[in-house]
């Protein structure tokens, strides 16, 4: 099995390698990605001096990385070019620079066989999720080209993948994304298993510097709440950011931040209680500047747990700890009653008058409307989802989402919920392990040390259930980060335990085989019948009418004329070059009065201009008749690296006349 491991460990360090270099070095601005390279140069030389000391540089940078370039340009009006996924080009520079050192002192273990039986199961569980990722992308590339009626093309693939950073949310291609960035956090978190062992590793390589961080991001929201400085995304009077794109993500940060801050209110040590209150009254006060409603929600729940936990403990705590938090409390409610609370309490009321579930899901902010949704989309592949990375193209149409919110009013959009969308996107299969390493850890790796990975786990996780904050690369980092450190203090007594799956008798080991077999013939039936299903049929992309401006067509193109000859003829380009591999055929047909009465088919097999004459002497002049043309593949040129040019193309209609 540790082959199987150090090879899955070189393959997932090659692949991020090749991206990083591609997307340096191979694109499609003139412009050098300067800011890029510092921050992948800079965590390879402090890791390569001290593997610790890049960890916490990481640490540290990391929550930063969302969102630098808005607000160079808003602090100080410069203008850099800085490539998406920052922060994962910091974890590329950290964990190749370590990859370097165990080559130069001969480590060809990698530092894995250190890893105890229990951690080494968290490890498998890691690889597990990775598997199911690479899996689930492979489904969504497949069927996003079903749907398209596009051919499969290694130049396709390389291009997307040369150009991750720059793809929209729409593009085919787009869980090439999901693929980078999971195999980076998953990779990262395997190496932090085997790196951070102790205590004093944990707190000086991952919580100082997230703490120092949180600080300085927390201490900017508020300074930017009062005097306006800065990038906000909808302005500072309506809620700010930070350091991330939008106030929800910021919002959830922060309140993981109380979270944990609440955690040392619990400490012996005076004054580590004492940086603790005041740092949990300056994330309590982050939360509120953000403005995200169900923050604010949280937070406020937070306090009262803690409160009646405090009570019914009878705890022996100093009873200012409670008297601060009731404070803390108090405060949070005096700063919404000034800066405002978008109207949460309004809409709160309303909850338990709704009359309808429209009333009640609006009363929500339209999650309930969401969630429905999600669960309708999940429903239809419930093992193995939709496939990674594909959601929000997949929303968009109402026929599959049923919702006026994914299909009307914004066209696409993700699940407002991160689990919900690892559900959908993944299946059960995936969402079980993804749920399961974190349960994993909280339970079979808990120690008294690293209980505070546990509780600022939950911290981020609580941001996520009403928002997506984990979509955000840099907070999907730093839950990997934290949960690398689950091998803290392992050698504690309180964490000795037998693992269950090594106690299994052979009868459950043999009902666990045939409920995998199971389980597998019933994946693979789901993703083969899946083609032609709702959505994945080529009428919600590629066979939909459409004529450009340029005289591209869609996969389907329908236009009306006037008969004024015998002969229609139509002049036209094929501009894609797989054709060359897959013919294309063009079937054309003329209607009238909704009959039938004109249909050709043509075989193309290589880029170019054609003619087609089609006699039409049996139609009287001046006589309308409908043109059809249908591809039965569509041209998306960006998956072919012509251009940028994302629509789904047939063919270039250059001129229709008669004769």
């Amino acid at each position: 099995m540790i082959k199987i491991v150090r090879l899955h460990f070189l393959a997932s360090h090659i692949f991020l390698l090749l991206c990083f270099v591609l997307h340096l070095f191979v694109r499609p601005y003139n412009t050098f990605p300067w800011i890029n390279s510092i921050s992948f140069l800079t965590l390879f030389i402090t890791t390569i001096i001290h593997p610790l000391l890049g960890l916490g540089v990481l640490s540290f940078v990391i929550p930063f990385t969302a969102n630098v370039y808005e607000h160079l340009n808003a602090l100080f009006q410069i203008r850099l070019l800085i490539l998406d996924l920052l922060s994962i080009d910091s974890i590329i520079g950290f964990i190749l620079a370590i990859l370097f050192r165990d080559i130069y002192l001969k480590k060809w273990d990698f530092g894995l066989k250190e890893i105890q039986d229990k951690t080494r199961f968290l490890l498998y569980l890691l690889i597990s999720f990775h598997l199911i990722i690479i899996l689930t992308v492979a489904i969504g590339i497949s069927r996003n080209l079903y749907q398209a009626a596009s051919a499969f093309s290694l130049q396709g693939l390389f291009h997307n993948l040369i150009n991750i950073r720059y793809a929209g949310l729409y593009d085919d291609y787009f869980p090439l994304r999901d693929l980078f960035i999971f195999t980076a956090v998953i990779t990262l978190s395997i190496r932090l298993l085997a790196l951070v062992r102790t205590k004093f590793q944990l707190n000086q390589s991952i919580l100082v510097p997230l703490f120092a961080a949180s600080v300085i991001i927390l201490t900017y929201a508020v300074y930017s709440k009062i005097t306006g400085v800065g990038y906000n995304r909808d302005g500072a009077e309506f809620g700010v950011n930070s350091f991330f794109p939008d106030l929800h993500a910021y919002g959830g940060y922060a309140l993981a931040a109380f979270v944990g801050g609440l955690y040392y209110l619990n400490s012996s040590n005076t004054i580590l209680r004492i940086i603790a209150g005041a740092y949990s009254l300056l994330a309590a006060v982050g939360v509120v500047v953000s403005s995200s409603r169900f923050s604010i929600v949280m937070l406020l729940l937070s306090i009262l747990i803690y409160l009646v936990f405090f009570i019914k403990t009878k705890s022996e705590k100093p009873l200012l700890t409670f008297a601060f938090i009731a404070l803390v409390g108090l405060a949070a409610a005096i700063l919404l009653n000034h800066w405002g609370d978008r109207d949460l309490f309004r809409y709160l009321a309303q909850v338990p008058k709704a009359k309808s579930f429209a009333e009640f899901s609006t009363a929500l902010s339209d999650r309930p409307d969401i969630f429905r949704s999600v669960i309708v989309m999940y429903s239809q592949y419930p093992i193995l989802g939709l496939g990674k990375g594909i959601f929000y193209r997949q929303s968009s149409f109402g026929e599959f989402s049923d919702s006026d919110f994914f299909a009307g009013i914004y066209n696409g959009e993700n699940a407002h919920n991160y689990f919900l969308q690892i559900l959908a996107e993944t299946g059960f299969v995936g969402f079980s392990v993804f749920c399961f390493i974190f349960v994993y850890q909280a339970v079979f790796l808990k120690n008294r040390y690293s209980q505070i990975v546990t509780i600022l786990i939950i911290g981020i996780f609580l941001g996520n259930l009403y928002g997506h904050s984990l979509l955000i690369p840099n907070i999907l980092v730093i839950l990997f980060i934290l949960l690398g450190a689950a091998n803290t203090e392992l050698q504690d007594s309180s964490a000795r335990q037998e693992i269950v799956y090594k106690n299994l008798s052979q009868h459950w080991r043999y009902f666990l085989i045939a409920a995998a077999t199971a389980l597998i013939i019933a994946a693979t039936m789901e993703v083969k019948t899946s083609y032609g299903k709702v959505p994945f049929q080529p009428r919600f992309v590629c066979h939909k009418a459409a004529y450009y401006e340029d005289q591209q067509t869609g996969g389907l193109f329908e236009g009306n004329y006037k008969v004024t000859g015998k002969t229609m003829k139509l002049k036209y380009t094929n501009h894609n070059p797989e054709n060359k591999t897959y013919p294309l055929t063009i079937d054309f047909d003329l209607e009238q009065l909704g009959e039938n009465i004109y249909h050709h088919k043509r075989n193309i097999n290589s880029p170019g201009q054609y003619e087609d004459n089609f006699d039409i002497h049996q139609l009287s002049n001046g006589s309308d008749v409908l043109l059809r043309i249908k591809t039965s593949q569509c041209f998306t040129p960006i998956n072919m690296g012509i251009n940028w040019d994302n629509r789904r193309l047939g063919i270039q209609l250059i001129k229709v006349s008669f004769e």
